[in-house]
């Protein structure tokens, strides 16, 4: 257990964090793990494991959203999913055998390359591989819009890894590599996004359920978290269509630059 005045600013905290995710359209673990390490002083490997707890929280309520909006191809989450579930389940276990200091180091990594994606939209973080064996996919959903998609299996099973080692390694749902990666084969961005939301949600249930394994869950804080971050994120959803989308993806870029250098200044000046 924590004390109660560390469990309510723990929730304030996530009401924060999910209603800055949920105005980015991105999982919360960006937030979620700096969050556990810089403020409450948790070790990285049990960060990245709760973040992932308060993720299958947060990405729950998301999916069941979609699932009803019937935007999401799930032939193309599937192809995703199989190498990010395998993936993020090798990138937990890895951390049992790696510091502290290199998972932070990691984190700071991969935040930084999405602040310079959100900063600078052309940068190309995911490219297409649109070579071998491929499939069309065909959705249509609650609005009556029918759209088609082209799955490439090799392009899906090298970003899906990806995301899932993001996942595992550094407590990221992963979205930041599945949405570009379905959105650069065609796939409008609402159904990328309800799409990548149900793969996150699959990812991040193996990622917790294996750092709970090996004692990387601080289940106290995890709870806190989501309940926080269910909060923030719905008033976020409702928010995020008044936003300028520049200034908005402009201002998240900054904030995800700031929380990368934060990390990697901690990592430095430690023991």
């Amino acid at each position: 257990m924590i004390p109660i005045t560390i469990a309510v600013a723990a929730v304030f905290m996530g009401m924060a964090a999910g209603f800055l995710a949920a105005l980015a359209g991105l999982g919360g673990g960006f937030l979620y793990v700096p969050i556990l390490i810089l403020v409450f002083g948790l070790a990285p490997q049990d960060a990245v494991g709760t973040s992932l707890v308060v993720i299958i929280f947060t990405t729950l309520a998301a999916s069941a959203s979609y699932l009803r909006q019937k935007r999401v191809f799930f032939r193309s989450a599937a192809c995703l999913l199989a190498p990010s579930i395998v993936v993020a389940i090798a990138g937990a276990y890895l951390t049992a055998f790696i510091s502290g200091a290199i998972v932070g180091l990691l984190f700071s990594l991969v935040v930084g390359m999405l602040a310079i994606k959100l900063l600078f939209p052309k940068f190309p973080l995911v490219r297409a591989l649109e070579r071998g064996p491929s499939c069309e996919e065909t959705c249509c959903d609650s609005y009556s819009r029918r759209v088609k998609t082209r799955i490439f299996y090799f392009h899906y099973t090298v970003w899906g890894a990806c995301a899932g080692l993001a996942s595992g390694l550094t407590g990221i749902g992963g979205g930041v590599f599945n949405v570009p990666a379905l959105v650069t084969t065609g796939m409008p961005v609402h159904f990328a996004v309800a799409t990548s939301s149900l793969v996150v949600l699959g990812t991040s249930c193996a990622g917790a359920l294996t750092h709970a394994t090996l004692g990387h869950v601080e289940l106290a804080y995890a709870l806190s978290l989501s309940a926080g971050a269910v909060i923030g994120a719905y008033a976020g959803a409702h928010t995020s269509p008044r936003a300028p989308e520049h200034l908005l993806r402009t201002g998240i870029g900054i904030l995800l630059a700031a929380v990368a250098v934060m990390m990697l200044g901690s990592i430095l000046s430690g023991p």
